[in-house]
């Protein structure tokens, strides 16, 4: 197993967050990865913890009542950062997609965030070749 990689899960609703966190760690654990994973409850504590510029990758909620996911990875992404993004929404626009493509995300993954496809977008984003 590798060293674990720093994660951020942001989203306004605690059980998103504890499904997506048990998803992340299944995930993971079926691709011999492991995670050091921190939570953000809204736009704004996402910022905060975006700010030291460590997580090797971010899973943010599209709808949030302070900032949306798309604000939150254009004001990262305008700061500089890198991670790997995944937007998560129960339901994502053609427009959200463009927008969320345009700023760097790396996945539109559909609520509730499942392992399976975890799974598929850590293949293609962390899994050393």
């Amino acid at each position: 197993m590798t060293a674990p990689l720093p994660a951020l899960i942001v989203d306004d609703s605690p059980a998103a967050r504890a499904l997506a966190r048990s998803a992340l760690e299944a995930a993971a654990d079926a691709l011999g990865l492991a995670f050091e994973v921190e939570e953000a409850g809204n736009g704004m504590e996402a910022l905060r913890a975006l700010t030291a510029d460590k997580q090797a990758l971010v899973i943010v909620d599209l709808h949030m009542p302070d900032m949306t996911g798309l604000e939150v990875l254009s004001f990262w992404r305008q700061r500089g950062g890198g991670a790997r993004a995944v937007i998560v929404s129960t339901d994502v626009s053609p427009r959200d997609r463009e927008k969320a493509l345009e700023l760097g995300a790396h996945a539109l993954l559909e609520k509730p965030v499942t392992v399976a496809a975890l799974i598929e977008v850590l293949r293609g984003l962390v899994v050393p070749e």
